[in-house]
């Protein structure tokens, strides 16, 4: 690790003194220059790592919108799956909210398959 340390500062050291003795040619006009390029290099990389943010906030949003619809439909899948194993073929169908009472009937059916065998 410490090998890893010191290359990387050797590497800093010279990248440094490169920029220094390349940015003591510039006149004042290309230094003004040359530092509002860096600021705007560094403003631009923020404003995108903002928007890339916000992109994901609002991809978390809408996952958690389609787990919603998805456990819906599962439960209404369920509902379908009890009431037809119950024998129910009415037009009356059941809301998911009676779900327990379609586990009693379905229990009910198979306790009377289960004498009957």
């Amino acid at each position: 690790m410490e090998d890893w340390f010191n290359y990387l500062m050797s590497y800093a050291a010279f990248f440094m003194a490169t920029v220094r003795s390349g940015v003591s040619l510039f006149d004042d006009r290309q230094f003004a220059a040359f530092a509002l390029g860096v600021v705007g290099i560094i403003l631009i990389l923020f404003g995108a790592l903002v928007r890339t943010s916000l992109l994901l906030r609002r991809s978390a949003r809408v996952v958690r919108s389609l787990n919603d619809e998805l456990a819906q439909a599962t439960q209404d899948l369920n509902v379908e799956r009890l009431w037809r194993l119950a024998g129910g073929e009415g037009a009356e169908r059941p809301g998911p909210d009676s779900l327990t009472e379609l586990y009693r009937v379905l229990s009910r059916h198979h306790g009377d398959a289960g004498r009957i065998a």
